[in-house]
């Protein structure tokens, strides 16, 4: 018997959709579900959101330990102003905020979604606000190593570019909210 509950996750979505991307993304991790079982990285066909691959990171992630970036998209890419693929998350991120990435990250890859927005800056002064969707894969390695697939609503503009780069990537999520995909019997929430 699965510990998880697909029903949980389509409500998530049900209740707040995301923005259309993040919709879409969310719609065909959906349907990778078997019953009530995670999916499994295996079953994620990048050619399904060919669309979306720019936007897209997956991260390794050691609950309680470590958070590396296995891909990047170019849009992730260009948005941190850096090659992310093969870094350390963490060492990347603010000493004080660490902790709370990682706390996040765990949990995320332990079977919750974990959704926030990214604020950036735009060379006009405009803020920019960009949703940012984290979802969880089944598989664990060996080594405890878990999957986390994210996207990020962010797109560059030649017109009024992204100046905060590396800085604001290094950053945490705002209004991030986590929903524990466990059974509610099961359900132990952290919020970070």
């Amino acid at each position: 018997m699965s510990r998880f509950s697909r029903t949980i996750a389509e409500r998530c979505f049900d209740e707040h959709p995301a923005a259309p991307e993040g919709e879409k993304l969310a719609r065909y991790w959906l349907s990778l579900w078997r019953d009530d079982q995670l999916p499994l990285r295996a079953a994620f066909e990048p050619r399904k959101v060919g669309d979306l691959l720019r936007s897209l990171a997956i991260f390794d992630v050691v609950p309680g330990e470590s958070v590396r970036c296995r891909l990047a998209g170019t849009f992730i890419v260009e948005g941190a102003g850096q090659d992310i693929t093969g870094a350390d998350w963490l060492a990347m991120t603010r000493p004080a905020d660490r902790p709370v990435r990682l706390s996040r990250f765990s949990d995320v890859a332990n079977g919750a979604i974990g959704r926030g927005m990214r604020t950036a800056r735009r060379a006009s002064g405009e803020l920019q606000l960009c949703e940012e969707i984290m979802l969880p894969f089944a598989d664990v390695a060996p080594d405890g190593t878990r999957q986390v697939l994210t996207h990020i609503a962010w797109r560059p503009t030649l017109d009024n570019p992204t100046i905060t780069g590396v800085s604001n990537m290094g950053g945490l999520l705002v209004g991030f909210q986590l929903a524990p995909l466990a059974k509610p019997a099961e359900s132990r929430a952290r919020y970070g």
